[in-house]
């Protein structure tokens, strides 16, 4: 039988927060909740040869996560995020342009555990640079199952990069603002969260299932054959850097345990909220404890 894991693919970086630095970037945040869970992750990443590149795999060795492929490259920096995190524990990025991650170049290895990978995950903001963006294109072609986190974050993305990646998902989370941006590049801005999801149902055959992740509102939850509504989980917030990943991997993870969609959609409320409850996006925890 084969071995069941997800690749994780894209950015790592340092979130500079005034309460000091974390490690994030959305796959990260994928690939270490994943870990959490049970369902062996790889990240297919890349750092600079400098202080902050090689704090980066101290503390992926102690949050235990295979660095396997996680590569230096001698000229670019290892990539930092300005995090301003308001009141409300909404928050602002400002993302430094031009580092490691913007390089990964595609090799036989990362084709090859990609294709026998059970899922990649991928979002938007590794393909701004047209190396990274290649690369992604390379192992989309080699993965049986596409998660496509949207994530969109300015100005790092275009409508003709996101509906591409679009063509090739099979399944795809986004919250209600990337849905507002995609249904008025697709002409059907108008309408309930529902009449927009289906239509992009209708534009992208590919996409199997879809999950709309809405905050303190919750999330809904889409296919062919199953529409759901998830309620979000009461919770103090500190601040939402990370919610939206870890919802990600607890749906997921449940998935890939062949759960139903109401449990795996309610084991990634739970998790989701827990992680707004607490600073940062990789907060240690025992799943029994939220539950």
């Amino acid at each position: 039988m084969r071995e069941k894991y997800v690749i994780c693919f894209g950015e790592i970086l340092w979130d500079n927060l005034k309460e000091g630095r974390m490690l994030g970037g959305a796959p990260l945040n994928v690939c270490y909740h994943l870990n959490k869970l049970g369902i062996k992750s790889k990240i297919i990443t890349q750092i600079g040869s400098d202080q902050d590149g090689q704090a980066i795999l101290k503390e992926l060795k102690r949050l235990k996560i295979d660095s396997t492929f996680c590569s230096t490259i001698s000229n670019k920096p290892t990539s930092t995020v300005e995090v301003d995190v308001g009141d409300a524990g909404e928050v602002v990025y400002d993302i430094v342009d031009d580092v490691a991650w913007d390089y990964i170049e595609s090799s036989p290895a990362i084709e090859s555990v990609v294709n026998e990978a059970s899922a990649l995950v991928f979002g938007s903001l590794i393909a701004r640079n047209p190396v990274s963006q290649e690369t992604l294109f390379k192992l989309v072609e080699k993965s049986r199952l596409r998660v496509f986190d949207v994530n969109l974050r300015h100005p790092f993305y275009s409508k003709n990069l996101i509906l591409s990646l679009l063509e090739v998902t099979n399944i795809l989370k986004l919250n209600a603002i990337e849905l507002d941006i995609i249904s008025d590049w697709l002409g059907n801005s108008d309408g309930s969260f529902d009449s927009r999801v289906n239509y992009i149902q209708r534009y992208f055959p590919g996409i199997e299932e879809i999950i709309l992740t809405l905050g303190g509102d919750g999330a809904k939850y889409y296919s062919a054959s199953e529409q759901l509504t998830i309620n979000a989980q009461p919770v103090k917030i500190k601040d939402t850097i990370g919610s939206g990943d870890a919802f990600l991997a607890g749906f997921l993870a449940y998935k890939m345990e062949e759960r139903s969609v109401k449990d795996s959609l309610k084991i990634a409320s739970h998790i989701s909220s827990y992680v707004a409850g607490q600073q940062g996006a990789c907060p240690d925890y025992r799943l029994e404890d939220m539950l």
